[in-house]
């Protein structure tokens, strides 16, 4: 019974994260123009490389080296992203402050 949760999780992990990949591309094509335009694509471009990744993982079953090394590169694009974000933010609020000055 186990094996049979396991083997079914599988197609649907991969139709989940395909599903997600492809809404957050979708929403990127909505927001590219925004100030969070590049933060969109970066977090698409996770989304799609966390799938890819938890899937390898679940069909070989140990974690190897590059398995490692592509989990690190998931949360490099990830730490990028999130400076990026702090960026615009920052940025934003400085055309506020600025606004309210004039």
């Amino acid at each position: 019974m186990d094996h049979a949760l396991f083997y079914l999780s599988i197609p649907f992990a991969i139709i989940a994260g395909t599903g997600a990949g492809l809404l957050a591309l979708l929403s990127w094509r909505i927001f590219r123009e925004s100030p969070f335009g590049m933060t969109i694509g970066l977090l698409v471009i996770v989304m799609s490389a966390a799938t890819i990744y938890h899937t390898v993982l679940l069909t070989v079953g140990t974690e190897s080296t590059g398995l490692r090394a592509f989990r690190a590169a998931i949360y490099t694009i990830l730490a990028l992203t999130i400076w990026i974000v702090i960026l615009q933010n920052n940025t934003i609020q400085s055309r506020v402050i600025r606004n309210e000055e004039l």
